[in-house]
């Protein structure tokens, strides 16, 4: 019996080139600011929890590294990509308004709907730098 031997396909990645790498550079990059704004999701969440329980130092520090730590890595990917009066939305968002809400101690209410249309910037800023938008 004969053995028949099958080429590799070239879409295989161990038969890539230089394009595919730049690509592969491209990602890990977008995923570096996609990572950022999860954490910055993650931590609004967290500050909704720290205020309900009345930590409201806390809740505001939370709030304050998810902006600081987070958000700023990816403004200027935003604008980048277009988005300028969006993401100076958001900004406006987690910087200024969440902070006055926290320090003015709002109804939880109120605090939860912020942070929830705060999440869904943050999501569409996701998809946005995805280039899924």
């Amino acid at each position: 019996m004969a053995a028949i031997l099958v080429p590799a396909s070239f879409s295989d990645p161990r038969y890539t080139f230089g394009q595919e790498n730049e690509t592969a550079q491209g990602d890990e990059e977008s995923n570096k600011f996609v990572n950022y704004l999860e954490n910055a999701r993650n931590l609004l969440n967290q500050t909704s929890i720290e205020y309900k329980d009345g930590n409201f130092t806390g809740a505001e520090e939370l709030a304050n590294t998810a902006y600081l730590d987070n958000f700023e890595h990816v403004e200027a990917e935003l604008e980048e990509k277009g988005s300028h009066s969006f993401m100076e939305d958001l900004e406006h968002m987690m910087r200024e308004d969440l902070r006055d809400l926290i320090q003015d101690k709002a109804d939880q209410s109120e605090l939860d709907m912020h942070i929830n249309a705060t999440d869904a910037k943050l999501v569409e800023a996701i998809d946005l730098l995805k280039g899924t938008e």
